[in-house]
């Protein structure tokens, strides 16, 4: 006789346990430190850098990215006849509270088997540290 195979009725349980998140731990306005403001939140262009790490484990790493509105890029534009439009958010207006909940919000829904690819989503929105990085 051959043994009846059983399924385990909850598999969420199981790719749960397989799946890692990743959580921002902080966010730096790296021009925006000392001191200065956004002057004109619908006329701004600012490099951001997220320290990102596992949700259920220690360390973080950098991504970075520019957050820039439509008028200031046109403003770029018109000195840089060409830009590459990677590692770039676009808004209608900068508020940087604003933005570093969003992109905290839509970091912590994506999920990799590991860290590194996990690194890789994110890096689609910021530049990972070691995203050309070779053993």
């Amino acid at each position: 006789m051959i043994p009846k195979l059983t399924v385990h009725p909850d598999l969420s349980s199981l790719r749960d346990h397989w799946t890692m998140r990743a959580r921002v731990g902080d966010c730096r306005w790296v021009d925006l430190e000392v001191g200065r403001s956004v002057d004109n939140p619908a006329h701004a262009s600012e490099l951001l850098e997220m320290y990102v790490g596992p949700q259920d484990g220690p360390g973080e790493e950098r991504f970075q990215l520019t957050v820039c509105t439509p008028s200031a890029l046109i403003e770029q534009l018109q000195h840089h006849p060409f830009l590459i439009g990677r590692h770039w958010l676009f808004v209608a207006e900068l508020h940087p509270d604003k933005v570093t909940t969003w992109l905290s919000d839509r970091i912590a829904v994506l999920e990799a088997p590991t860290w590194g690819e996990l690194a890789e989503k994110i890096g689609r929105i910021g530049e990972w540290e070691f995203e050309d990085y070779a053993d």
